[in-house]
């Protein structure tokens, strides 16, 4: 097991790096800062502070970007250009309060993409290179939204929130295209304490048309496309906080 030190508080957020970012990792925290990491090192190399609250969500975008979210603030900063975290503040270009001041809870990038949902179950979707860009889609979940998703192919994206709802959005029309819901268990008999199944965690099955699996608050995961919904109840003890 390998050992990265750093932050000041918990880490709240994690991205890993895939073709030319290779070995880095990318993490938020409750110290209001952001870091870069060599995975061979197990060193942070750059570091970025200045955020007034706790990072709520991080990734990499496009070929030079890097995309942290604090409050309701989507930040995104050049990663070629970061200095110390010490000078870091002033290198990012913020897009403050897009759309009032609900807090993202999450964020998936895509290329030049970055979606993200909020605490009011807003679902909207940010271009890196056009920050005046950004669109809110119209309809929302009924509570908070926790988890979201692109596609890795299709034009889709994929969220979940605290109304038991998976739900399947179609970029281009900006409308929902599929929506799925657990089912929650009110057996007076059963002596399992559990949370209600909230939607914590999704993403898309591989090899698996706009079919997405999700993990929830009871422990259960679900699996919902076009054809049907199937649940795999009590997979876990207690909540799925990651796929």
């Amino acid at each position: 097991m390998s050992l990265f030190r750093g932050h000041r508080a918990g880490v709240t957020a994690l991205a890993a790096g895939d073709g030319s970012r290779d070995g880095v990792l990318f993490s938020g925290s409750d110290d209001g800062s952001c870091r870069l990491w060599d995975v061979r090192s197990q060193k942070s190399v750059n570091g970025i502070a200045g955020h007034s609250g706790e990072i709520t969500a991080v990734g990499f975008a496009g070929e030079h970007n890097l995309v942290a979210a604090c409050d309701a603030n989507l930040c995104i900063y050049d990663q070629r250009t970061l200095r110390l975290v010490a000078q870091a503040a002033n290198t990012g270009t913020a897009v403050k309060n897009i759309y009032g001041e609900a807090e993202i809870q999450a964020l998936s990038t895509r290329g030049d993409f970055v979606a993200y949902v909020d605490e009011d179950g807003r679902l909207g979707v940010s271009d890196i290179t056009d920050p005046d860009g950004s669109t809110r889609f119209a309809d929302s979940h009924e509570a908070l939204a926790a988890c979201v998703c692109f596609h890795p192919d299709e034009p889709v994206i994929a969220t979940g929130g605290f109304d038991q709802q998976v739900r399947v959005w179609d970029v281009a029309t900006e409308t929902v295209s599929m929506t799925a819901c657990a089912e929650v268990d009110d057996d007076p008999s059963s002596t399992r304490l559990v949370n209600p199944p909230f939607v914590y965690a999704l993403d898309f099955a591989p090899n698996a048309e706009c079919t997405v699996v999700s993990g929830h608050a009871d422990g259960r995961l679900m699996c919902s496309s076009s054809e049907g919904t199937m649940c795999w109840m009590g997979c876990h003890d207690y909540s799925i906080s990651a796929l």
